[in-house]
């Protein structure tokens, strides 16, 4: 009795029943076994399927003649596909191989679609993903572009009226550039990309509400106010639910896939033969 609980606590056994159970449901679905060699059916349910495939596509249904235009290729299309197999052009073909073990990966991954997660998994995976879910320190920022290489005096000068408050539009001031004057809450990824590498870390350093710098960037020297920051921190299970649950459902998607691929791999021998004196490393 220990042997058959602890059996069934096995996730391997979970996976291999919930494995064939996608399997036998994909065969449920899929096509019919195949007519004669030289029968082509094309029943109602074909041309449903081709039906609102033209309809998902064109935002209507066809009409009699575009469904006839449909239909003829769906035959040629079929015909072209019988040739193919009898000249054996799918045998080692790369693109039809790799789109074939995308299917079967397909199939596997859904499993991880039906599993739910027990209490307490979302809370460990999140905790185990730390670096994955924290939330980045964030800033949002005015800022004057002072050009390459700025005048000191004029500098000061606009620093001084800056900081005074008698500017009524700062972003009137200093040079002209494609710049955007003003950046709402964004990452140092998001800032950087626009004003180049290590600009957020240099605006961090400003105090904040208030008018500093010069700056630099990419581009030149900037006067700039933070106006919002956040420091780097950890959301709540709650507030991010749904992106935890799709995450450790790829993990989980991953993990089947590579039970699933040992379970294969055992059927087969492999024997790799390499040329004479050459190994994988040997260049």
């Amino acid at each position: 009795m220990k042997t058959m609980q602890r059996l069934l606590r096995e996730p391997l056994l979970h996976f291999l029943a919930l494995g064939g159970l996608i399997f036998a449901l994909y065969a449920a679905v899929s096509d019919p076994a195949p007519a004669p060699a030289n029968t082509i059916v094309i029943g109602p349910e074909r041309i449903d399927q081709l039906s609102k495939g033209y309809q998902a596509v064109w935002r209507r249904p066809p009409s009699a003649e575009e469904l006839r235009g449909i239909i003829d290729d769906a035959i040629r299309e079929e015909v072209y596909y019988r040739e193919a197999l009898a000249l054996g052009l799918d045998t080692n073909d790369t693109i039809i191989r790799r789109r074939l073990r995308q299917k079967m990966e397909f199939l596997t991954d859904f499993g991880a679609e039906l599993l739910t997660p027990v209490a307490g998994e979302l809370e460990a995976h999140l905790l185990a993903n730390e670096a994955t879910f924290r939330l980045g320190a964030r800033l949002a920022f005015e800022q004057v572009y002072l050009g390459e290489k700025p005048d000191p005096n004029n500098t000061e000068r606009l620093l001084s009226e800056l900081q005074a408050g008698s500017v009524a539009e700062p972003t009137r001031l200093g040079e002209h550039s494609l710049l955007p004057a003003r950046l709402g809450f964004s990452s140092p990824e998001a800032i950087d990309s626009v004003f180049g590498s290590n600009f957020f870390e240099r605006l961090a350093k400003l105090p904040q509400g208030m008018w500093a710098g010069p700056v630099a960037s990419g581009y030149g020297f900037h006067l700039a106010r933070i106006s919002e920051s956040a420091a780097s921190s950890m959301p709540r299970l709650e507030e991010i639910r749904e992106i935890v649950l799709r995450d450790w459902k790829e993990t989980k998607a991953q993990e089947l896939r590579e039970l699933h691929y040992a379970r294969l791999r055992e059927r087969y021998v492999v024997d790799i033969r390499y040329a004479e004196n050459r190994t994988p490393d040997s260049q």
